[in-house]
C-alpha cells in the first residue's frame, strides 16, 4: 500500500516566548514522523529568540529549521516565510501559543486521505486553556454549531480525570462532518486547527502580506469551503490558549456563545471577505483552470451576496429580510416534523 507524505509545518511567533517552547515540543512529539517544521520569529521584542533557540538545542531534531526575521511582516508575511522553505504536500500552521496533541498530524492526514471526496482543507475542535495550561472549556463552542435550542449531551463527551496526574481524558468520538458549500456562517476554528493541501495554499495566497498581517485562517478557509468544501473532525486534536495577550481573543471564558475577543468581528470579516472577492477577480484564470467556470463564478456570487447583506442598501436590506424568513419558515417546519414525530 502507498505511504503516508510528509507534513509541513509552520509556528509563526511574535512575543509568545512564555509558549512557543510548549508548541515547538508538542509537534516534535507527533505520531506521525515524516514532517518538516519551520519556526519563524517575527521579529519578537521579548525573549522568544532565546526561548526557541534553547528549545531546539535540547531537542537536537534535524526535522526543525529557525528563521529569525529582522523586521516585523505580520502573520501572512511570517507564514510565507516559513512556507518558501518547505515543499511538502500537505502544510499545517501551529499558533506559537497553542500546542497540538500527539495524533494531530496523523487524524488530519488520515481524514484528507478519506476514500469519498478529497478537501483542500481539515479542521478540527479544541479544547481551551489558560497560560498554565490548565483547561477552561472542553470545546471551542462555535465549533459545528447551529443545533436547536434543545439538545441532549451525549454521556461520552464528558471527560474523566485521572486520579494520579490530575489530568483531563477525552474519549475520541471519531465522528467527522463534509460541508460541501460556504456560507457567511460557515465557522471553522483557529489556525492552529487546520491542515492544507500545499497547492490549494498556493494558488490563492496571492495576497501581500501589509494587506493580510492577522486572520490567515478566515482568509484561507473562507476560499476552501467556496471552491473544494471541507471536512470538520469533531475530535479536539489541539489545545487553544487563551492567555489574556492573543492578537485575537483576549477575553474570558465566560461560558454560553461567549465572544472571546472584544474587537469587533464584522467589520474584520468585511475586509477579509472583499480581500478573498479581489483575489477571485485577480486569479480569475488561475481559479478556472483549477475549478471551472462554474464554481468560480458560484463562489464570487456567494461572497457578493455576503457582503451586500451588511450594506445600508436597498439591495442589503431586501437580502436581510429574505434572510430572516428563510430561516423563520425553516424554523417553523422544524418545530412542525418534531410535533408530528411526538403525536406518532
Amino acid at each position: 500500500m502507498p505511504s503516508a507524505p510528509p507534513v509541513g509545518v509552520v509556528i509563526a511567533n511574535y512575543n509568545n516566548g512564555a509558549f512557543v517552547g510548549r508548541a515547538i515540543e508538542s509537534v516534535s512529539r507527533q505520531s506521525c514522523g515524516n514532517l518538516r517544521t519551520i519556526i519563524v520569529d517575527d521579529a519578537s521584542t521579548d525573549n522568544s529568540d532565546e526561548e526557541i533557540r534553547n528549545c531546539l538545542s535540547r531537542l537536537s531534531d534535524p526535522r526543525f529549521d529557525y528563521v529569525r526575521l529582522d523586521a516585523n511582516v505580520g502573520q501572512t508575511g511570517a507564514i510565507k516565510r516559513g512556507l518558501a522553505r518547505l515543499d511538502t504536500p500537505f502544510v499545517g500552521f501551529l499558533d506559537s501559543d497553542d500546542r497540538w496533541y500527539e495524533n494531530f498530524i496523523e487524524r488530519h492526514l488520515c481524514v484528507h486521505m478519506n476514500a469519498d471526496f478529497p478537501v483542500a482543507l481539515t479542521y478540527c475542535d479544541s479544547h481551551i486553556i489558560d497560560g498554565d495550561d490548565h483547561l477552561l472549556a472542553g470545546t471551542a463552542w462555535w465549533f459545528e454549531q447551529g443545533a436547536s435550542a434543545n439538545k441532549a449531551f451525549d454521556a461520552a463527551i464528558v471527560p474523566r480525570i485521572d486520579a494520579a496526574t490530575g489530568e483531563f481524558t477525552f474519549p475520541a468520538n471519531g465522528r467527522l462532518t463534509f460541508h460541501p458549500n460556504w456560507t457567511p456562517l460557515s465557522a471553522t476554528n483557529s489556525m492552529a486547527s487546520m491542515m492544507f493541501r500545499r497547492s490549494f495554499v498556493d494558488l490563492v495566497l496571492v495576497v501581500p502580506d501589509e494587506d493580510l498581517r492577522l486572520y490567515l485562517d478566515y482568509y484561507l478557509s473562507t476560499f476552501a469551503v467556496l471552491l473544494t468544501g471541507s471536512i470538520a473532525i469533531h475530535d479536539a486534536l489541539y489545545a487553544y490558549r487563551m492567555h489574556g495577550a492573543n492578537k485575537h481573543s483576549n477575553a474570558t471564558v465566560m461560558g454560553g456563545s461567549y465572544n472571546s475577543s472584544t474587537k469587533d468581528w464584522e467589520p474584520i470579516s468585511n475586509h477579509i471577505l472583499g480581500l478573498v472577492q479581489r483575489i477571485l477577480d485577480e486569479e480569475a484564470s488561475s481559479i478556472r483552470a483549477v475549478f471551472g467556470d462554474w464554481r468560480h463564478a458560484h463562489s464570487k456570487a456567494l461572497v457578493k451576496r455576503a457582503l451586500d447583506a451588511r450594506s445600508d442598501s436597498g439591495r442589503g436590506a431586501w437580502i436581510r429580510f429574505v434572510d430572516q424568513l428563510s430561516a423563520r419558515t425553516r424554523n417553523l417546519f422544524a418545530r412542525s416534523r418534531s410535533a408530528l414525530g411526538a403525536w406518532r
